[in-house]
């Protein structure tokens, strides 16, 4: 097999964009100049050809009209001198049912006519050159002409539809539009519009007509196509599919094929962890470059996931050892309260212990709900915990003591691990206090939603034995007020008491659903 030319190795060295760039370039390049080119002379042609002909055909139909209006002038000549007989003539000369004819005397009376009409007298004589005015209202052209030897003045009303037969053969067709506009009055009369929608329109400067008492403007559609507009108009469509099909070609070759094979390549790695670089025969040095870029940051990543899998095992290990030491120390710090509570000699100090002993075992139950929810963390469940926090208190109790009814109304919320041991530590102090005030007394918990808040949720505890008329105000109340007041500064909310009725409430955060799905993941 014989070696590529230097050319070729050349041009393998380059980049895949400059080789797409140079080959595209080379493609339509001969396009390009015969298009540029075929779009030049096509436009200077069409330009010459398109006012040449308007010109004309507004040169033409303006004699055409002057022709008619000085026929129609002739006519009313010879009806003049025909007398009140020349009306009707007058008609049939003009050869149009829907024009009127009619002859005045020099005072201004009517002698005849072919229908009724009305007129005033002429602003000036009338000469060799007709009076033409345009009447919008009734879409007519009036003229006024007279001879100087009939005296008075014979008057034609030509509608607009006889006056669009007198121009252009091609007028009616909608091909192009004509408006006559009187200069004395400004009144406009369109006789003939434009139908169709054309590609474009030359609107052309106005000719005088009638002596100048009119002017005529016309609006000419843009010709169709030519063949070289057609050329013009098919060379960018071939230039795109020229150049889309030899993009698409070096784009599928050099580019397209590889990164396919690079995409099985790296789905192949996801699934086994193992990425093998597939054999590219493709000349792009970038492509090739990126494969073995690829293998190498998959070999480093794979390193680093086993060494962070091997991290995370020997930290949950840690955690879970943390977890068993404070809860044994926990368990220890209880046992040691236990004894000592057995061996006071004063109920005062039994009372004591059992008051640390109840806050131990608070504490005790966050950290082990907070340990149930670690390997999720999605926060502790504050349900449970309030549910078995007061089964504790109310089992702590003496055996000769009343114990409370505690009723519970708990929604489904989720706290972080401080607030959990803060709400923990509020409900100790608010039970204990209504137990001791008042033994047997009522408790009711509620947790319910705050309206219009997902993050908070609304604790209240209502006892009678929490209004300040319940019992008398001793020192352990005073006490109990200031530790509950600080807690409420932990929740970081305000607590409201109403010590009439004996209900304390405050607001807590919680977490919504989606920070514990985002926790979660």
């Amino acid at each position: 097999m014989s070696s590529p030319s230097p050319a070729l190795r050349a041009f393998a060295r380059l980049s895949t964009s400059l080789k797409i760039l140079i080959v595209l370039s080379l493609a339509l390049l001969p396009l390009g100049v015969i298009a540029s080119l075929a779009s030049i002379e096509t436009a200077k042609a069409n330009r010459a050809n398109r006012e040449a002909a308007a010109h004309l055909l507004a040169t033409d139909t303006a004699e055409r009209f002057n022709l008619y209006i000085d026929q129609t002038a002739a006519v009313l000549h010879a009806a003049q001198r025909r007398g009140a007989a020349g009306c009707r003539w007058g008609v049939a000369m003009i050869d149009a049912p829907s024009a009127a004819v009619a002859i005045f005397d020099p005072a201004g009376k009517l002698l005849c006519s072919s229908r009724p009409l009305t007129a005033t007298l002429p602003m000036r004589p009338a000469g060799a050159t007709p009076i033409a005015t345009i009447d919008a209202d009734d879409q007519t052209l009036r003229l006024i002409a007279s001879t100087n030897d009939v005296p008075g003045w014979a008057l034609a009303e030509l509608p607009r539809a006889l006056l669009a037969q007198s121009l252009h053969p091609h007028a009616l067709e909608g091909s192009y539009a004509v408006r006559l506009r009187d200069a004395a009055s400004g009144q406009e009369l369109a006789l003939s519009t434009i139908e169709s929608m054309p590609l474009g329109r030359d609107s052309l400067a106005p000719l005088p007509i009638a002596g100048g008492q009119l002017s005529l403007s016309m609006t000419v559609v843009t010709p169709p196509l030519s063949a070289n507009e057609i050329l013009l108009t098919l060379l960018p469509i071939l230039m795109w599919i020229s150049a889309a099909a030899i993009g698409w070609l070096v784009v599928d070759r050099l580019i397209l094929r590889p990164l396919d094979a690079m995409q099985d390549a790296v789905d192949r790695y996801r699934l086994t962890g193992r990425f093998e670089t597939p054999p590219l025969t493709t000349p792009a040095f970038e492509i090739r470059t990126l494969g073995h870029a690829f293998q190498r940051a998959a070999q480093t990543i794979t390193r680093h996931e086993a060494e962070l899998e091997e991290g995370l095992a020997r930290q949950t290990k840690l955690t879970r050892e943390v977890h068993h030491r404070v809860k044994n120390n926990l368990q220890v710090v209880a046992s040691l309260l236990n004894i000592h509570a057995r061996g006071a000699r004063t109920s005062e100090a039994s009372d004591a212990y059992a008051t640390i002993q109840r806050r131990v075992d608070a504490l005790a139950l966050v950290h082990r709900s907070h340990f149930a929810e670690l390997e999720v963390n999605r926060g502790i469940a504050l349900r449970p915990l309030i549910g078995e926090l007061a089964a504790n208190l109310r089992g702590s109790l003496p055996a000769r003591a009343k114990p409370p009814v505690i009723s519970l109304d708990v929604g489904l919320f989720h706290v972080q691990q401080d607030a959990a041991i803060s709400v923990a530590f509020l409900l100790v102090e608010l039970i204990e206090t209504a137990m001791v005030r008042l033994p047997g007394t009522t408790i009711a918990i509620a947790l319910e939603p705050v309206a219009g808040r997902a993050d908070r949720a609304r604790l209240s505890v209502r006892s009678p034995a929490l209004a300040r008329a319940a019992a008398p105000i001793d020192d352990h109340f005073e006490l109990f007020e200031r530790v509950i007041g600080g807690l409420a500064r932990q929740i970081r909310s305000p607590l409201e008491r109403d010590e009439e009725r004996g209900i304390a409430t405050i607001e807590i955060m919680v977490l919504d659903e989606a920070t514990r799905a985002g926790a979660a993941e």
